[in-house]
């Protein structure tokens, strides 16, 4: 075991990168809420000794969480109040950083709220949880440098525990490589099963 990230503030590790490389995580800072980092695991021939330090991803006045990486790599998916409520939004990511990656180009995904996104596995679609807690989906589509989405459509009500309003819960979904979801879901006031055992004799005691 080895640890990776040490600090007083907290941070909490969210994706990996399909080669292995990065991880991406979040981490609380007194001065700028929340913000992306990445912390490159691997280190090649051609890199300094000391190139395994964390770098911000995105440091901005708002609160910046949830990063995860596309399939390909190419690209971060997070959620962010920058417009004073959570909405998803994408970047791309290439190694190294720039000095300008924190206030460089973004898309908006999400256009009536969103938190916690998360990407299929051929990286076309993006999904995430409206404030009602459907689960959203986007078409994202690659065109140079670019990504564009499509109109989120609602799939489904996800009935994840504290909807898709409850920041403090990690993500409590994921999504299988058939495309199937597996969620964490609150079965609410529904009460345990009754088993009635009928002539039921104990032992006498001796």
């Amino acid at each position: 075991e080895e640890p990776l990230i040490q600090s007083n503030e907290l941070a909490i590790a969210t994706s990996w990168s399909p080669d292995g490389r990065f991880l991406l995580y979040f981490q609380r800072n007194p001065e700028t809420l929340t913000d992306l980092w990445v912390w490159p695991v691997t280190k090649t021939a051609a890199e300094e000794a000391d190139s395994r330090t964390p770098v911000p991803f995105v440091k901005t006045a708002a609160s910046e969480v949830f990063g995860m990486f596309s399939p390909d790599g190419r690209w971060v998916a997070y959620q962010s109040n920058q417009s004073e409520r959570n909405e998803i939004y994408v970047r791309p990511f290439a190694w190294p950083l720039s000095a300008t990656a924190s206030t460089g180009t973004q898309w908006q995904v999400s256009t009536d709220g969103g938190i916690r996104p998360t990407w299929s596995h051929d990286g076309k679609e993006l999904y995430f949880l409206d404030p009602a807690g459907r689960m959203m989906a986007a078409k994202m589509t690659i065109k140079g440098a670019a990504m564009e989405s499509g109109a989120p459509v609602a799939l489904f009500a996800s009935g994840i525990s504290g909807g898709g309003l409850e920041r403090q819960q990690l993500t409590q979904y994921d999504v299988a490589p058939d495309g199937r979801f597996i969620i964490s879901r609150d079965i609410g006031s529904a009460a345990a099963p009754i088993t009635l055992l009928m002539n039921w004799r104990p032992e006498e005691k001796k």
